[in-house]
């Protein structure tokens, strides 16, 4: 039974139209640790180039403007769902440089439905609460050496918001009494240095939020809890709502952002980061999102509020041919050209933290499913891009980058303290383009690549100053000792 509501769960998440929709630490690179089997360095031959015209990109001088890791995740690196083949995924997230994990979505674990099941009960008795579960969950991200991202609030399976004043105010006090358990070690807890706290998920989407709760109830718990979480850790960062793509899509979505806003500052209380979610195969959107919450944030008087991305991936919902699209999006390079082009987007729109949704597939028949990784451990595509992510996020000084003439590839370079550069490039398109490189000439020496021609990480070999990058395709050149 329990598989089958795995499942289900997985249909019920790829139709929803939102509800699956649902400071960094330094990046473990990949030539610190020997890689998986499954995802071992293949050498590919060079081919000469045959794309015309060729694009001249010009490397200029480190900027002021770092290059931000934005290395999340959701859930993990414990094995998702119940079926003893799911793989425990520490290893493979510290391969890949993975930061952050955000705990939202265990289905169970490090939910306040969970940790404090009846609302009623007095939220100072350590007896009202139930932390076996949620404690594994939390080891496990703290062992493998990751910072949690504290999610508060429920699952897409069991969102339960306060039903009435009563239990809103027992549920803010148990909300302090939680972080004592995973910050200051109350009731044989924990004593993890952690920053973000994100108060609920999506309560703009009737799955979390369902009726008949209305907005102003969210409002109200946000409030509360932001004020009585500052008051007790003055030192933790407090935000939310985590918006669907609606607050920047409809009318309607953009009245409840507004609304929101106006009431957390007629309150006077802390909004240290604003975070959203974005389900889309246009890395553009992702610009339009980021600009339309920096205006509003900026006009409602909220300038130096931080803005996170919480939950954003591909959108398999609205395609012609789902199956085979679904798995290109997924699974295969145009995902991960396409994520990539979003990620190195995130970089220009002043986007603070990143968590992506998600890390690992509850189950092995669902192979479109949102997660990075297979249910058995295996990386996708879009976690070899991952990987490539973080190797360029290791040089994190920016320098400027330039083409002579409109493309539709995404690029990124930085340097690192010891000189050495990476430059991340993505082809989101179907067609090949060909490049140069000037302003570093003959530096960089070596080539890897993501695409559906391997389903591990390929080294390719430099040949001439002329390099081809394919439809939907990861480039990262790396220079030096590298």
């Amino acid at each position: 039974m329990k598989r089958f509501f795995f499942l289900l769960l997985t249909f019920l998440c790829i139709l929803s139209i939102a509800a699956c929709n649902p400071p960094p630490t330094t990046p473990v690179l990949s030539t610190k640790m020997p890689l998986p089997a499954t995802a071992t360095l293949a050498s590919t031959p060079t081919t000469a180039p045959h794309c015309q015209p060729i694009v001249t990109l010009r490397l200029g001088a480190t900027t002021a403007q770092p290059i931000r890791p934005l290395l999340g995740i959701n859930i993990g690196p414990g094995p998702a769902g119940n079926d003893p083949e799911n793989a425990d995924l520490t290893r493979a997230y510290r391969q890949i440089g993975v930061t952050l994990i955000r705990t939202h979505d265990f289905y169970g674990p490090l939910d306040m439905a969970m940790m404090y099941p009846d609302r009623r009960r007095d939220p100072s008795d350590p007896q009202a609460y139930d932390f076996q579960q949620s404690d594994k969950a939390w080891q496990a991200i703290i062992a493998g050496g990751f910072e949690p991202y504290l999610r508060l609030g429920d699952s897409y399976n069991n969102a339960t918001p306060p039903a009435n004043a009563q239990e809103r105010s027992n549920w803010v006090r148990a909300a302090v009494e939680v972080i004592r358990h995973y910050r200051q070690g109350q009731w044989n807890g924990f004593n993890t240095s952690f920053h973000y706290v994100e108060i609920w998920n999506e309560p703009d989407n009737l799955q979390f939020w369902p009726k008949p709760h209305n907005a102003q109830e969210y409002f109200q718990l946000y409030v509360e809890t932001a004020q009585a979480l500052k008051q007790a850790f003055p030192d933790l960062l407090i935000g939310g709502p985590g918006l669907t793509q609606m607050g920047v899509s409809t009318p309607t979505g953009q009245t409840w952002l507004r609304n929101f806003l106006d009431y957390v500052r007629k309150n006077n209380a802390p909004l240290d980061f604003f975070s959203w979610h974005l389900y889309s195969n246009d890395p553009n959107e992702t610009v339009r999102a980021a600009q339309f919450y920096r205006a509003e944030l900026d006009a409602h008087g909220f300038q130096n509020t931080a803005m996170h991305i919480t939950e954003w991936n591909t959108d398999i919902r609205r395609q012609a041919s789902p199956n085979a699209e679904a798995l290109a999006l997924r699974t295969g390079g145009k995902g991960a050209a396409l994520l990539t082009a979003s990620w190195i987007a995130l970089q220009d729109n002043d986007v603070a933290v990143s968590t992506f949704y998600r890390g690992p597939d509850p189950a092995m028949d669902a192979p479109q499913f949102y997660g990075i990784f297979y249910a058995d451990g295996k990386p996708k595509r879009i976690a070899l891009a991952f990987e490539l992510w973080s190797q360029l996020a290791a040089h994190p000084q920016r320098m400027a980058l330039s083409a002579d003439r409109q493309t539709g590839l995404w690029m990124l370079a930085g340097q690192n303290n010891a000189d050495e550069t990476a430059l991340l490039i993505a082809n989101p398109t179907q067609s090949s383009i060909c490049y140069r490189i000037t302003g570093l000439e003959g530096r960089f020496i070596r080539l890897l690549q993501v695409d559906d021609r391997s389903d591990a990480i390929q080294s390719v070999a430099l040949d001439g100053d002329t390099v081809e990058i394919g439809g939907y395709t990861v480039q990262l050149l790396l220079s030096g000792s590298h």
